[in-house]
């Protein structure tokens, strides 16, 4: 018995590490998304519009997933562009 409550404290104690080694690279991730997003904070033009973005992506992409937010930009891009088209024919 002692050989296996052994191997299930090591078993243990691996999984542990390993969800910690996940938790880990998940903040790094998320870190490198963020400062790739997000503009220097040194650049002066378009902050707030850049920044409002950039919030917003960062929100909304993890929550409603990669691909179903890919589309929804897709199809908010195509709706502006025949917005504007439409815009830019009326006068």
């Amino acid at each position: 018995m002692s050989t296996k409550s052994q191997d299930l404290a090591a078993r243990k104690g691996l999984l542990t590490a390993q969800a910690d080694l996940a938790r880990i690279q998940l903040a790094l991730a998320w870190h490198d998304m963020r400062s790739s997003i997000l503009p220097p904070p040194d650049t002066p033009l378009f902050t707030g519009t850049h920044r409002a973005a950039a919030f917003i992506v960062g929100l909304a992409a993890p929550l409603i997933g990669r691909t179903r937010f890919t589309r929804v930009l897709r199809y908010a891009s195509i709706a502006m562009a025949i917005f504007r088209a439409v815009r830019s024919l009326r006068g």
